[in-house]
């Protein structure tokens, strides 16, 4: 349980919430996950650019200024390396899905351990298998982050103990991202990962390498993906902007289970990546 000062709501330290917010009662909200390295939230503006956006889609009024102001405060005495995740809710609205007509969103700011493995994993790689549940697809929501994320929770159940990561495919098959995470996969010297067009979240750190691809001269491919992509890939790595980039080792769908390696083209955009804001 964090303190009252590792969490900020609208500013105020406390760690409790009104049991009438919208956020609890119906997801109605948006949120952002951003590594603290040296004191301040890495990819910053890119975060609060796709919050901007997304509160916008979703009519929920934000107080950008606020928010900056409070993300200092917040940070000022962080310990590094951290996790800073911010909720944008909707405020309290009663009982219905209809919200009122005038919204008091909430910002609702705190401070998280970094997991100790995941600079181990940027080198040594992870396990990734397929999950059975099927992510949902909406043409609508594709790509924002909102609070709705029961698709990722009920698919991260299924992980095994000794796999860090899964892959979630829609119903008709189609490969969309991790639980947690974008995916790329490597075909002779290529890279390819899904598009986001129907559902997933388009990430901050695919957002990045997508940039630093395109300024270095290596070729992507944005487009449908479906398994037998995955299973005949020379590479696989997964990808968000708290862990950064980890090369799979290993794959597994079902019963079976595929070697790889952290090939040169994942080093390469590890390389390119590392120091991006």
């Amino acid at each position: 349980m964090h303190s009252g000062d590792d969490m900020l709501v609208n500013g105020q330290a406390q760690d409790t919430l009104e049991l009438s917010d919208r956020a609890l009662h119906y997801g109605d909200g948006a949120f952002e996950t951003m590594r603290v390295q040296n004191g301040r939230a890495a990819h910053w503006q890119r975060h609060l650019s796709r919050l901007s956006k997304t509160c916008h889609f979703l009519k929920i009024p934000l107080d950008i200024k606020s928010l900056e102001y409070e993300v200092k405060v917040i940070l000022r005495d962080a310990k590094d390396p951290c996790v800073l995740k911010i909720i944008v809710s909707r405020g309290s609205g009663g009982r219905g899905y209809r919200p009122p007509e005038i919204s008091q969103a909430r910002r609702i700011l705190s401070l998280h351990p970094l997991p100790a493995d995941y600079a181990g994993l940027q080198q040594a790689g992870i396990r990734l298998m397929r999950c059975q549940h099927p992510v949902s697809e909406n043409p609508a929501l594709a790509g924002i982050k909102h609070l709705n994320r029961l698709d990722q929770v009920l698919a991260s159940m299924e992980l095994a103990a000794d796999c860090h990561e899964g892959l979630m495919l829609t119903a008709e098959g189609k490969v969309v991202e991790g639980t947690r995470s974008n995916v790329f996969l490597v075909h002779q010297d290529r890279l390819l990962t899904p598009i986001l067009s129907a559902s997933g979240v388009a990430g901050i750190m695919r957002e990045v390498i997508l940039e630093h691809c395109a300024a270095n001269g290596i070729d992507v491919e944005i487009g449908h993906v479906d398994i037998a992509h995955v299973q005949n890939a020379d590479e696989i790595f997964v990808c968000n902007s708290v862990m950064g980039i980890w090369p799979v080792v290993e794959w597994r769908d079902g019963n079976e289970c595929r070697t790889l390696l952290p090939g040169p083209l994942t080093q390469r955009v590890q390389a390119l990546t590392k120091d991006a804001d």
